[in-house]
C-alpha cells in the first residue's frame, strides 16, 4: 500500500514538474510581440495592465483586476512517530478577477482572464490571533509590498476580514439546504471570530493562529502575459478587435507581474 501511495505521488509530482517544464520552454521560445501586431494564435506580450473596471484588494485596498487571499489556520496534527507537530492549514481562500487591457508603446489589448494562470506580486502578509499579538502591534503587525505605497491594514482590520470571511462561509453552508447546516455555520462563524481575537475555544493550546496572505495583479502595474490571442466575436471599439485568452488548443495561459527572464527563471527552477 505504501508503494502505491509513493508511486501515485511521484507520478503527480513528475507530471506537475513536465507542466513547469513545457511552460518554460513555450515562455523562452515564445518571442515577445508588440500589441499593434499581434499575430493569432499563442503570444508573448508585455505591457501595462489597464482599465476602467477595476476591483480593490481586501486587505491593502489597492485597486487591481485580480487578488487572492489565502487563510490559513495553524494546527497540531499527529506524525508517524506518536508525536504532533504544527501545521498551516488553509481555511479558507478569497479570490476576485475582472477582465482589463494589456498596453504598451504601440496600442492595448483587451485581456478575458477567464481560467488563467496567475504569478502576481505578493501584496500583504499577516499573523493575528497568537500569543505575539502586544508585541506585533507595537513592532511589525502586517507586512506590504513597499513599492504599493500604502500604509498596511492594522491587526484588527485582519480580525475584520476574519469574521466576513467566517460569515461568507457560514452563508455557503446555509444556502446548501442542508438540514443543521445553518447551525455548524454559525458555529464556525462565532468560533474562527472569537479565536481570531485570541479567545481560545478549544481551551487547550490556547488560542488559534490564523496567517492571511494576498496577492493581486495592480491596476497600472508592468505584467507579462503568455496566452492565445484571438478574434473578439462582439468588439465594442478598435482595440476590441482581437482578445488575449485560453486558448481550444494551446492551454497555456500565463499572467505574471514578473520581467520576461525572471517568469523564465521561475518556471526553470520550478
Amino acid at each position: 500500500m505504501i508503494y502505491a501511495i509513493g508511486y501515485v505521488i511521484g507520478l503527480m509530482l513528475f507530471l506537475i514538474g513536465f507542466r513547469f517544464y513545457r511552460q518554460y520552454r513555450l515562455m523562452a521560445d515564445t518571442p515577445e510581440a508588440p500589441v499593434r501586431s499581434l499575430p493569432m494564435g499563442l503570444v508573448r506580450i508585455r505591457g501595462k495592465a489597464t482599465g476602467d473596471d477595476r476591483l480593490t484588494s481586501p486587505l491593502t485596498g489597492v485597486p487591481c483586476f485580480y487578488y487572492q487571499v489565502k487563510v490559513e489556520r495553524l494546527v497540531h496534527v499527529k506524525d508517524d512517530k506518536g508525536g504532533t507537530r504544527d501545521e498551516w492549514q488553509e481555511t479558507s481562500t478569497d479570490r476576485g478577477e475582472r477582465s482589463f487591457y494589456l498596453a504598451d508603446a504601440t496600442a492595448k489589448v483587451r485581456v478575458n482572464p477567464a481560467n488563467a494562470e496567475y504569478d502576481v506580486m505578493r501584496t500583504c502578509f499577516g499573523e493575528v490571533g497568537t500569543a505575539m499579538t502586544v508585541q506585533l502591534s507595537i513592532g511589525h503587525p502586517v507586512w506590504v509590498e513597499p513599492s504599493l505605497g500604502v500604509p498596511a491594514p492594522s491587526l484588527q482590520d485582519l480580525r475584520n476580514y476574519l469574521g466576513r470571511s467566517a460569515s461568507g462561509a457560514a452563508a455557503g453552508l446555509a444556502s446548501l439546504g442542508i438540514p443543521g447546516a445553518n447551525v455548524v455555520g454559525k458555529a464556525i462563524m462565532a468560533e474562527q471570530a472569537m479565536e481570531s481575537m485570541g479567545v481560545s475555544i478549544g481551551g487547550v493550546g490556547g488560542p488559534q493562529r490564523y496567517r492571511l496572505t494576498e496577492i493581486c495583479l495592480p491596476a497600472d502595474h508592468d505584467c507579462n502575459i503568455l496566452g492565445t490571442c484571438a478574434e473578439n466575436p462582439s468588439p465594442k471599439d478598435e482595440h476590441d478587435r482581437n482578445v488575449i485568452m485560453k486558448g481550444q488548443n494551446e492551454k497555456t495561459f500565463l499572467i505574471s507581474t514578473q520581467t520576461g527572464n525572471k517568469v523564465e527563471n521561475s518556471l526553470r527552477s520550478t
